[in-house]
């Protein structure tokens, strides 16, 4: 028992009690996720460990194992355990087992879950933070300017504003899933005019339903576990991922067309629940802080070889990759969306179109 009244197991009881409260329809096996030690099925995978430790945190991932994503989280969970030589264990719960990105914030808000992997797109329903100006069409040239942002100084700042402007959340690291893509299920698309009317379902974020109707198609908010099934239907024509996230989630069996237009390199956030930052002490929030500066360092590292890895496969799947006929045409196109979202931020697009 840990001051404070807060046990090893507090964090599987409040992961179980946030399945209850977004997926009521769901009956689980819980006997064995309230006590310590043990573990419900599908759930997070831990180590069996001769002491119990002192605090137990929840992190939600959407994405399955073996993604870059969930890899990170995992690394930030080795790294916190060994900051802290045991006395705080994360666990993760991947493939969305939490909900999605605004369940999640919802539930970072109440207090109810500690950490969460964030988007950019999504977190700009969250109050408009600064951050939601990285989400941007084309507002990055390459990986290589998406990182110099991120770890200026300026980067920084926009990190520091989600504490200020999303209320509730903490954003501790960035994280790149990859820039990401469109991909179709019957025909290619490689023209503007190709996406005309087409149905693409996008995360719950007005701006980037905003940037698919200003590329012509129809926006179709769909949750990120029923895209596959929406997919093979016919729901939707299409969707948009990075390659890793592509690759893993199996959504090139039933749309093989993928054309690589990086319409958005929106970085990733780790996220903390301010509720759950401000029961820490001084030394659990170093070392919460310092796993997440050694998680970000180890993402930039992996990302580009999961990157290689996924289009490889892809390649050997015999996904037909794409590149866009005219770039240019797709990035007037979505001046609109600049004009509505980016009229808050001018002077920070300016400085980041800038740097170099």
């Amino acid at each position: 028992m840990r001051k404070g009244g807060r046990n090893a197991s507090w964090g599987r009881r409040r992961a179980w009690a946030l399945r209850q409260v977004f997926f009521p329809g769901v009956l689980v096996l819980l006997l064995g996720g309230c006590l310590p030690g043990c573990s419900v099925a599908g759930g997070p995978k831990t180590e069996s460990r001769n002491t119990e430790p002192d605090l137990v945190l929840c992190y939600g991932e959407v994405n399955p194992e073996g993604h870059i994503m969930t890899d990170s989280a995992k690394f930030f969970a080795d790294e916190v355990e060994r900051l802290s030589e045991g006395r705080i264990v994360v666990e993760i719960y991947p493939s969305g087992q939490m909900g999605d990105d605004q369940q999640c914030y919802r539930a970072m808000q109440m207090g109810s879950l500690d950490l969460y992997r964030g988007n950019c797109a999504s977190l700009a329903e969250c109050g408009n933070p600064m951050v939601s100006a990285l989400a941007l069409p084309y507002i990055f040239r390459d990986r290589e300017h998406f990182w110099k942002v991120c770890e200026s100084e300026l980067g920084q700042e926009i990190l520091d504003d989600i504490e200020v402007s999303a209320k509730g959340m903490k954003g501790i690291a960035y994280l790149d899933e990859g820039s990401r893509n469109f991909f179709t299920r019957e025909r290619p698309v490689t023209r503007i005019e190709d996406m005309k009317d087409l149905k693409i379902r996008m995360q719950l974020s007005g701006l980037m339903e905003d940037t698919v109707a200003a590329l012509g198609a129809k926006a179709v908010p769909i949750a990120y576990v029923e895209l596959y099934t929406a997919l093979q239907s016919g729901s939707v024509d299409g969707a948009e991922n990075p390659p890793v996230s592509y690759f893993y989630n199996k959504f090139y069996e039933v749309a093989p067309y993928y054309v690589k237009d990086s319409h958005t390199y929106a970085p990733g956030v780790i996220l903390v629940s301010e509720i759950t930052w401000n029961t820490l002490n001084e030394e659990e929030q170093k070392v919460i802080a310092e796993a997440a500066r050694l998680t970000q360092e180890y993402n930039r590292e992996e990302i580009e070889r999961a990157d290689r890895q996924a289009y490889q496969a892809l390649e050997e799947a015999g996904v037909e990759i794409l590149e866009l006929e005219d770039p240019e045409a797709w990035s007037a196109a979505v001046e609109p969306v600049y004009q509505k979202y980016g009229a808050k931020f001018l002077g920070l697009i300016e400085e980041i179109q800038k740097m170099r």
